[in-house]
This record gives structure tokens, sequence and C-alpha cells, in this order.
């Protein structure tokens, strides 16, 4: 498979089983989780996982690296944004320590991607298969249940309250079922099998043909994920050791303008330049343009590390 795709696939696993983690624990602790929310931290955490894996590539230094700069860019897009919901009704993740449990999610998601084709410990690339493929597969059932109430034209803040905890013990155990016949049985157990169980079990117990026609799909989709995508990175470098200094200089600095300067100054900018601007019958909000300057920000922190790889190597 090509490289670019094969890092995708890897950065994107990664992303979903992270989510899929971060989401049972919201929603087991009564903490909210909204589709806004979900796919902000989609974006921020994807982005900087294949930006890490494209150009500098995968391991043990790079994963933790990862690990840590999607919660720590996801924490600054989220304190600086402003709020979609009550913050005043809803229980949401911005508080500090929050950071911390987002780490700890992320490097369960890359080690297990990781030790997944890396292990030769037969217990452990089995393990990782069943927390790769199940969470994975929740991530998506709450992202496929989230999407249904959006498309039902039910309001965000109706849609969070109607998201609890109840909702995810089934897919989850059905996951989970299918995840571990799978580990130990991969050729009797293939995605197709394992796909008609995980819905046959979701029918049964909720009599949703639409929720156990999700299920087989996503099932067949987080194999497919898992089992397209290697730990052979075709290492880019676009620029020499000055231009990625450059690119982290300039890049950072757009990113902290947005990011630390005061919110009355980016409201008046953004205001009368900006917000004004209609794209596709969609208005430029404050909170875009506070996503961009993340992005920016996440492009300066992997241009410095970038850079700092191509010092040592002199």
């Amino acid at each position: 498979m090509n490289k670019t795709f094969s890092n995708l696939f890897f950065s994107l696993i990664v992303t979903i089983v992270m989510n899929g983690l971060d989401m049972t624990y919201h929603l087991a602790t009564s903490w909210i989780v909204h589709l806004n929310y979900v796919a902000i931290k989609l974006i921020v955490i994807f982005l900087s996982v294949f930006l890490v894996t494209k150009f500098i590539g995968i391991g043990k230094k790079e994963g933790i690296f990862a690990g840590i700069l999607g919660p720590v860019m996801f924490y600054l897009y989220y304190f600086s944004a402003n709020p979609t919901l009550n913050r005043e009704v809803f229980k949401l993740d911005e508080q500090f320590w929050f950071i911390f449990l987002h780490i700890f999610f992320m490097l369960v998601a890359y080690f297990s991607a990781l030790y997944f084709l890396k292990s030769k410990n037969n217990w452990l690339d089995k393990l990782s298969f069943i927390v790769l493929a199940s969470f994975s597969a929740l991530a998506f059932d709450a992202l496929y249940f989230m999407s249904k109430l959006r498309l039902h034209g039910i309001d965000e803040e109706t849609a969070a309250s109607m998201f609890t905890f109840n909702l995810i013990p089934l897919p989850l155990l059905s996951y989970i079922l299918v995840s571990a016949l799978s580990s130990y049985k991969k050729k009797i157990f293939n995605s197709l099998i394992s796909g008609l169980i995980a819905s046959a079990v979701i029918f049964l117990f909720s009599r949703d043909i639409f929720h156990a026609l999700a299920a087989f799909v996503i099932v067949n989709l987080v194999y497919y994920l898992i089992n397209n995508y290697d730990l052979k990175t075709d290492i880019t470098n676009l620029i020499n050791k000055k231009g990625w200094l450059v690119l982290a200089v300039v890049t950072g600095l757009i990113g902290s303008f947005y990011q630390f300067v005061p919110r009355k100054i980016i409201q008046s900018i953004a205001g009368f330049l900006i917000f004004n601007i209609v794209i596709f019958d969609y208005r430029i909000r404050q909170n875009d343009i506070i996503l961009v300057s993340t992005i920016f920000l996440i492009i300066s922190v992997v241009s410095f590390y970038k850079f700092s790889k191509l010092s040592k190597k002199k």
C-alpha cells in the first residue's frame, strides 16, 4: 500500500481509538459529549499524529511526542474558543487536569497501534487488537448516533443531553466480543463474520435495524483500517533544516497571535475583516479562526521537532 495511505490509516486509527476511550470515560462520569466537541478533537488529534508520522516517523519517542502534542493543542483550542453549550448547565472537560487524562488515552491508542504490528508477544498483539477494534468501533458508533440526531434537526444542547452512558454498554460489549474472537481466530472471525455477529447482537437487544446495519459497516471499516497500515514510513523532507526553522517560527507567530492575544482585540479584528464572509451559506465564526490558529501551532511545534532531529544528525 502507498505509504501516505498507510500513514493516514495509522493516524486515523490512533485518533479514533483515543476518542473512543475518551468518550467512554466522559459518559461514564457524566461529562457531556457532543458532536462539535468530537469533531474538533478529531481534527486536532489527527493532524498532530499525522504530521508527526509523515515528517518524523513512527516509534516510541514519536508516540510520546504526539501523545503530548495533541491533547495540549486541543486544550489550547478549548480554552480559547467560545462555548457552544451552556457551561452552567453542562459539565465540559475544560479543567486543566483533563490534559493528563487525554495524554493517557493518546498513549494507550498510539502504543496499541504500534505494538499490534511490532509486538512478538502473542498476548500483547491480541490485547492491542482488541483495544484498537473495540474502541475505534465504539467511536464510530457514537458518531453515527450523534450524526443521526443532527440529521433529525435536534439542537445541540438537546442532543448532548440525550447522549448518555446508557447508550454505550451494548455496542461496546458487542465490539469487544467480536474483536476478542477475531484476535484468536482471525481466519474464522474475519471482518464479514465479525460484522454479522456484532450487528446480530445489537439488533437482538435493541431491535434497531438501522443501528445493526451501521454496526456491520463500522466493524468492516475498522478491520480494514487496522489491517491496512504498517510501521514503515516514507519520511518526507520537503525543505532543509533552515526551512523547517523558518516554518516553525512563522507558523508559531501566526498561531500564537490568535491564541494568546486578548479576545476583545481578536473580535474587533475578525469582526471587521473576516466575520462578514459567508462561504457556501456558512458564516465564518471566531471559533473557526481559533481552530486555524491551533493548526498553525501544531505545524510550528512539529517543525521545531523536525529541526531538532535534523540538527542532531549533524
